[in-house]
């Protein structure tokens, strides 16, 4: 869920090669064109963060028209530690995950009384059967250590100046090969991403909105995936509360905590 990639650890922001910075979100001059790993290292410098806390509303539209929705609460820290919890609605209450160091992950499950690993085949379901896969918390947050990119053309999305970049993986372990991404060119924010299969086949669509100052970046409040294998449902994530580089006891992060919690 990318635990759903607020996990990240802060990193100074990077300069453009055509010259700007994050904070005077100045365009390159008429006819300069930015280089397109410099714009990843934007990126990763905009959305990384030391710690963070959020509550968080999770929907999953079916086909049929139904909509599940549930809320959690999620601590993060570093790029490799993240904790979550659901609080509604009241069968999905007390349903835990917790990551650390990287890949290691569990799910624990009121109605099953223990904590199950998140490996092997378990990585491709989807969190709580939304869209969003367990192999998706597991993904390096950082674009510009995993992947190249080539600066494809420039386009209005939403109303929005953006860089549409062509992302190809620089190793073969990755979930998706390659990415396509709308990058908006004032924020340095992605506001659509599309992923794909080694054959070049769409996987995901992700589309970012409601967009926010949180300190000196910005970032996306909603969220929408729709998974091209999986035509039945959609999910959208909303922010609700979000803090940001707060001090985070290390007990959250623990086996103990996943499986008791406050009881």
């Amino acid at each position: 869920m990318k635990t759903f990639t607020l996990n990240h650890s802060l990193i100074g922001i990077a300069l453009l090669a055509c010259g700007m910075t994050a904070a005077s979100g100045t365009l390159c001059p008429a006819g300069a064109q930015p280089d397109p790993q410099e714009i990843l290292r934007h990126i990763d410098s905009n959305i990384m963060i030391g710690s963070a806390r959020m509550t968080a509303r999770m929907s999953v539209q079916y086909s049929n028209g139904e909509i599940r929705t549930m809320e959690f609460i999620s601590w993060s820290q570093g790029t490799d530690r993240s904790f979550l919890e659901f609080t509604s609605p009241a069968r999905d209450a007390g349903s835990r995950f917790l990551r650390i160091g990287g890949d290691r992950m569990w799910i624990f499950l009121p109605r099953v009384g223990k904590s199950v690993r998140i490996q092997g085949h378990m990585l491709r379901q989807g969190l709580m059967g939304s869209d969003f896969s367990f192999g998706d918390a597991t993904e390096n947050p950082s674009m510009v250590e995993d992947y190249s990119a080539t600066l494809e053309r420039e386009e209005t999305f939403n109303n929005r100046p953006t860089y549409v970049l062509y992302l190809e993986a620089k190793r073969d372990d990755l979930a998706y090969p390659s990415r396509r991404i709308w990058v908006d060119s004032q924020h340095w924010l992605p506001l659509k991403e599309e992923r794909y299969a080694k054959s070049g086949k769409l996987l995901k669509t992700m589309i970012l909105g409601d967009v926010r100052r949180v300190g000196d970046r910005w970032y996306p409040f909603r969220m929408e995936l729709n998974n091209a294998l999986q035509a039945d449902t959609s999910t959208t994530l909303q922010i609700i509360e979000m803090e940001l580089d707060i001090p985070i006891p290390a007990e959250i992060f623990t086996m103990r905590n996943l499986e008791g919690g406050d009881e």
